[in-house]
C-alpha cells in the first residue's frame, strides 16, 4: 500500500471518529425527546443550577419543569420532601394538604411556585407518560386557595 493510501485511511479514521463524537448517545437522545414532549405539553424546561435549599447529591445542574398559569395569582411557596413526604416548607401556607397527589410525585425532588409560575424540580429518569400526570397536579396545586 502507498503512503497516499495510508494517508487516506487515516484521514478517513480519523473523520469517522469525529462524526460518531458527535452523535448524542441514548440518554441524551432519551432526554431531547422528553423535554420536546414537555414543550409540547406546555411545560417550559431548563436545566439550572441547584438552589442552596435543595439538597442534591454531586449534582451541580438540575432539571427544572415550569408551568405558566396566566390567572393564576399565587404567593410564593416551596414544598420539599420532608420525611419521606412532600410537605410545603413556606408558613402558613399549606396547598398539598387539599390535595391527594399522584404516585408520579414520588419523583418530583421539590415544587416552587410563584405568582403565576408552578415549577418542579426533578430527575427526568421517567418517560413522558408522567408529564400529563404532574401537569394536572401542577394546575390543581395553582388553583388551590
Amino acid at each position: 500500500m502507498s503512503q497516499f493510501a495510508w494517508v487516506m485511511l487515516a484521514i478517513g479514521i480519523f473523520v469517522l471518529g469525529q462524526w460518531m463524537m458527535m452523535r448524542p448517545n441514548a440518554r441524551e437522545s432519551g432526554l431531547m425527546h422528553l423535554r420536546e414532549a414537555a414543550r409540547k405539553r406546555g411545560l417550559q424546561p431548563r436545566l439550572l443550577p441547584a438552589p442552596t435549599w435543595l439538597v442534591q447529591e454531586h449534582r451541580k445542574m438540575v432539571p427544572v419543569y415550569t408551568l405558566i398559569v396566566p390567572n393564576a395569582v399565587m404567593p410564593y411557596w416551596r414544598a420539599q420532601w420532608v420525611e419521606g413526604r412532600l410537605q410545603t416548607v413556606t408558613p402558613g401556607l399549606d396547598r398539598l394538604a387539599q390535595l391527594t397527589p399522584p404516585d408520579s410525585v414520588k419523583l418530583v425532588l421539590a415544587i416552587e411556585a410563584q405568582a403565576n409560575a408552578v415549577s418542579f424540580y426533578w430527575e427526568e429518569e421517567a418517560g413522558e407518560q408522567v408529564l400529563d400526570e404532574l401537569k394536572a397536579f401542577l394546575l390543581a396545586l395553582a388553583s388551590a386557595s
